[in-house]
């Protein structure tokens, strides 16, 4: 039987003083983001803080890792660059016009999405490539080759983006809300309500609907990519979950420390949530 467990947490002096917002992983390192504007490394073992900086002026709103560039976007309308391994600030992008909401990548560019509704396109060096007006609020995104895939309050909607302009043209849009990912074949969202996902094929023209996860009792605020064919939520119930997208069902559930508005998966399958209070923990599913 699959289980989950909290192994490992932060202390109270070295986690953020304010709610945790970001987290992301890679090898050894774990940043956290939080509304304090801090940035935050631990090790991925231990959870003993590495190093942090101030990194804006207003909360952190999300983080993304491409190449050795990690990228942190911001209430304050920023998007920053940083080595990764240093935490060395290489570039401060031209500020949005609004808060700049969510991130993603296709492995060449980085996409941030703002509050206008404005999605820009960066190098891996923090360069502006590009701008794609989406109308209204960015609150979730992901992007894949030449597809990117915007959220806004109560709908999905899937633009193909011209490689030499601005361009983009809306090629399918569908009901859902934030959180979202896609894993593998499946586009994973919330429903309506908010306390259930929604599982789709991952398909342009004929992503239908293939069920639902149900098993939350409050509404959901994070969702993550957790190994193939797998993800995790959780939400305002405190309740960590891990799915299994092709036989629709909970896998394993643990408690949290509080609500989260982050998770993250690492690549050897465990996984870090960080929210209220500024509480970051690391997951093992056994």
């Amino acid at each position: 039987m699959t289980k989950m467990e909290v192994v490992a947490r932060a202390s109270e002096e070295q986690q953020h003083t304010a709610d945790g917002a970001a987290v992301c992983v890679e090898e050894d390192r774990v940043y956290v983001g939080a509304e304090d504007g801090k940035l935050k490394v631990y090790n991925h073992h231990t959870m003993e803080l590495v190093q942090e900086v101030t990194a804006h002026e207003y909360a952190i709103t999300d983080l993304l890792l491409l190449g050795a560039s990690l990228f942190s976007a911001s209430a304050d309308a920023t998007v920053k660059v940083w080595d990764s391994a240093t935490l060395t600030l290489r570039t401060t992008a031209p500020p949005h016009e609004e808060a700049v909401r969510k991130m993603a990548t296709n492995g060449v560019h980085v996409f941030a999405g703002d509050d206008k509704g404005d999605v820009r396109l960066y190098d891996v060096d923090g360069r502006c490539r590009g701008a794609h007006s989406m109308v209204e609020e960015v609150w979730a995104l992901h992007a894949q080759e030449d597809l990117l895939y915007t959220v806004r309050d109560r709908g999905i909607t899937i633009s193909r983006l011209s490689g030499t302009s601005n361009k983009s043209s809306v090629v399918d849009s569908w009901d859902g809300r934030a959180p979202m990912v896609v894993s593998g074949e499946y586009l994973v969202c919330g429903d309506a309500g908010g306390m259930s996902l929604v599982v789709r094929e991952n398909k342009t023209k004929s992503g239908k609907e293939l069920g639902l996860l149900q098993g939350h009792e409050m509404i959901i605020t994070a969702l993550a990519k957790c190994g193939e064919g797998r993800v995790v939520s959780s939400g305002y119930d405190n309740s960590l979950k891990l799915w299994d997208l092709k036989g629709l069902k909970e896998v394993a559930s643990c408690p949290l420390p509080g609500c989260p508005g982050a998770l993250a998966a690492s690549e050897d399958g465990c996984i870090f949530a960080t929210g209220s209070g500024g509480y970051v923990c690391k997951v093992k599913v056994v």
